[in-house]
């Protein structure tokens, strides 16, 4: 709020410290977005910064005013992300909200190999503008830090913005969502088994190929569309294109099938959006209280020794955490 001070000479002058600015400014803002709801969730996250200066949220409107897409992070989240941002992990497949709107999730691996979060955002769409708003806002936040490897369920428009956006980066695809699709997409059982095999595989480039093409001729899937095109897509998903790529325990399945069960089991279809954002306030606070837990063993607790190399291992233990010894 601008407020007056004393006067000199004669003359009112306006004072103001960079605080009343950003209130006045805030409210504006946040007065120009006619959605209730948002405007709450808004003032919400916003207002968390005084406690964690640190603490963003972005976002914009559509033309009658709305919300459209929103991002939020805190101080924590950007410390993670500087250490462990290598890889990083997204998607948008969430839609527990009244609005509908894709939640998406950024995700990566800590020392405890743990999942951590580097962020949330809903979004008004999935077009390619609106996943380059996304990235382009995650990265300005993130002091312009570009991961290695990005991880996603393959969707074409979040593909597109990454490689406008960060086109240094490995696009992996998720297995996890690679296998769904296939269950969904070809009916022939044993060719699941095959792909999973395809995917994990530590095959050579040409061992690779060889597997493919003995399997797609024997079980007579030449002409299948999804077969085609996740073929074409290989240097994206199969191992043996990716070795010797730094995934954060990103090749395996079990990673992004765990996030998406616990954050859903949060969620309610019939949220708010302010609703939603204490929602995943716990789910941040649960998956924080794993890593705390994860320390305390590892700086309290002795292994146990298994190899007879009593002195090595005590060394070990020493220098790395439970989770790697």
């Amino acid at each position: 709020m601008v407020y007056m001070a004393g006067q000199a000479g004669g003359y009112g002058m306006p004072r103001f410290t960079k605080r009343d600015v950003y209130n006045y400014v805030h409210g504006q803002r946040v007065a120009r977005v006619i959605d209730g709801d948002a405007a709450a969730t808004i003032s919400y996250l916003e207002g968390k910064a005084n406690a964690d200066m640190r603490s963003v949220a972005r976002y914009t409107r559509t033309p009658d005013n709305r919300l459209g897409s929103l991002f939020w992070a805190d101080g924590e989240m950007m410390t993670d992300y500087q250490i462990f941002g290598d890889v990083l992990a997204f998607d948008s497949t969430y839609r527990s909200n009244k609005y509908k709107k894709p939640l998406v999730v950024f995700s990566g691996s800590n020392h405890h190999k743990q999942t951590i979060i580097f962020g949330f955002a809903l979004l008004e769409d999935e077009e390619v503008r609106t996943y380059r708003w996304l990235l382009l806002n995650l990265l300005d936040v993130m002091g312009q830090k570009k991961p290695f490897v990005v991880v996603t369920d393959g969707d074409k428009a979040m593909r597109t913005a990454i490689a406008e956006v960060i086109p240094t980066a490995t696009h992996r695809l998720c297995g996890w969502h690679l296998e769904k699709n296939c269950l969904q997409r070809v009916k022939e059982e044993e060719f699941r088994k095959v792909f999973r095999k395809a995917i994990y595989a530590n095959f050579e480039i040409s061992e690779f190929e060889d597997y493919w093409k003995a399997a797609v001729e024997s079980l007579g899937l030449h002409d299948n569309t999804w077969v085609k095109s996740t073929y074409e897509s290989r240097a994206s998903w199969a191992m043996a294109y990716l070795r010797g790529t730094f995934c954060a325990g990103y090749r395996t399945t079990s990673r992004c099938e765990g996030i998406n069960a616990f954050i859903k089991g949060f969620l309610k279809s019939t949220d708010s959006i302010l609703e939603l954002v204490h929602s995943l306030d716990r789910v941040v606070k649960d998956y924080r209280n794993n890593e705390v837990t994860a320390r305390f063993y590892s700086t309290y607790y002795s292994p146990v020794l298994t190899t007879g190399l009593d002195s090595i291992e005590r060394s070990a233990s020493k220098l790395y955490n439970k989770s790697r010894v």
